[in-house]
């Protein structure tokens, strides 16, 4: 049976960074997949690329953003979108975090 409900408490978090970064995958299916990422201050999303479409939606904190070469600043209720296979990356500067949206799923957060 595909799973539709996807209760907090039934996620786990990964820790990628203790003390600084983690993420928890908050729904998934189909072609799509969302992901809350923790940032810590001073945290670093290091720059990367990948074959995924992304949307990240700022929940909480302050970041400054990269994709190629332009870097913006996002606070609360800000958005980004990310192209596939464009180099991007984040530094928190508040404490904080984001809500990102891949299509397709990201296979490797799962693993």
């Amino acid at each position: 049976m595909e799973e539709l409900f996807f209760p907090d408490a039934a996620q786990r978090a990964d820790i990628l960074e203790p003390g600084k970064v983690s993420r928890k995958v908050k729904a998934r299916g189909g072609r799509m997949m969302l992901v809350e990422v923790s940032f810590a201050a001073g945290a670093r999303g290091a720059e990367h690329e990948h074959p995924h479409e992304q949307t990240s939606y700022c929940l909480a904190g302050e970041f400054d953003f990269t994709i190629g070469d332009q870097t913006r600043r996002l606070e609360p209720g800000d958005s980004v979108y990310i192209p596939a296979g464009r180099r991007h990356g984040t530094l928190c500067l508040a404490e904080g975090r984001l809500l990102d949206a891949f299509t397709p799923q990201r296979e490797d957060f799962l693993r």
